[in-house]
């Protein structure tokens, strides 16, 4: 009898336990959260942009942008316009802020270069990783489908987390920054990781032939063709297509685009990718600014953002 009664306790468990699983559906999600996660004892701030196709119950793909230096989370909503390519596309869209601000509203990451942040000890490597760890255990987020980008500083952070902490990242893109010349020389990615890269010959902040970033006292850089060999031959790729010239649909822009590719890459084809935007400034192709002239041309035959995710979506995490 003692036995019976157990047993039938045991079930009323398992069918409450079951009725509460089925209970959980669809969820109203807010289209932008204001987020802190604590790193490093400090409050660190983000943006997520979430797409109305999200209900929590399918898991999406995520994208992290990293700002430039001098920007900040808002900032760079406004002038990537990426949250318009994760509404058409369906995937999560983060915007982490650098902690370290040189002026109000204007924040700078740790990338390496010994920048202010980088001689304080800010951990921004950690920071990013952290981040996209608490949003996998908060959202509903395809582990294999998470990808990394950055802008100016915000570049060169992506670089150096794609030399030492890219576990969790399928893709990296590398937008008016390359790689600096101590990684270069000293680094070794464990693993051939798809990257792309989208860089004006014109640009007036970035050196295309490496140096210094002019206006700092920062370690040097390498050239972007530079950084692009360099992951040419660490994937292994094996095919080199031909020059695409892509069509001048603005004639005003003062700019045009080369794009150069590079296949059969080792784990899962991980492809090299260059935009050579000839006579593009350090601006965000697609998206033109008027208080941003003293950076050069805006090229307006591509939409970065959109090539960005065109090329991140071929890609799941391969280790």
């Amino acid at each position: 009898m003692k036995n019976s009664i157990i047993l039938c306790l045991l079930i009323m468990l398992l069918l409450s336990c079951k009725k509460e699983t089925e209970a959980v559906g669809p969820k109203s999600f807010p289209e932008t959260i204001n987020g802190t996660i604590i790193y490093q004892n400090n409050s660190r701030k983000y943006i997520l942009h979430i797409p109305s196709s999200y209900n929590g119950t399918t898991e999406l793909p995520l994208v992290v942008f990293l700002h430039g230096g001098g920007g900040s989370s808002a900032s760079a909503v406004n002038f990537t316009n990426f949250n318009q390519v994760s509404e058409s596309e369906n995937f999560l869209m983060v915007y982490p802020q650098a902690f370290f601000e040189a002026s109000p509203n204007s924040f700078v990451w740790a990338d390496g270069r010994g920048l202010a942040p980088d001689n304080q000890g800010i951990d921004d490597v950690g920071f990013i990783d952290q981040l996209v760890t608490s949003l996998k255990q908060e959202y509903k987020i395809n582990a294999k489908k998470v990808y990394l980008c950055g802008f100016s500083n915000g570049s060169f952070l992506t670089q150096r987390i794609a030399f030492e902490k890219n576990e969790q990242f399928a893709a990296f893109g590398t937008i008016g920054g390359t790689i600096m010349k101590n990684l270069y020389d000293t680094g070794n990615p464990q693993r051939a990781i798809p990257q792309i890269f989208i860089f004006g010959t014109a640009d007036p902040l970035v050196p295309y032939n490496g140096g210094v970033v002019v206006g700092s006292n920062t370690l040097p850089i390498v050239g972007i063709e530079q950084a692009v060999s360099y992951w040419v031959t660490k994937n292994n790729c094996q095919t080199t297509l031909p020059i695409i010239n892509l069509p001048n649909i603005n004639t005003t822009d003062n700019s045009t685009v080369e794009v150069y590719e590079y296949t059969n890459g080792s784990c899962n084809n991980s492809r090299v990718k260059f935009y050579k935007i000839n006579g593009g400034g350090h601006t965000w192709a697609g998206v033109k600014l008027p208080n941003l002239t003293t950076m050069g041309e805006t090229n307006l035959d591509i939409f970065a953002s959109q090539e960005v995710w065109n090329f991140f979506k071929q890609y799941e995490l391969c280790k």
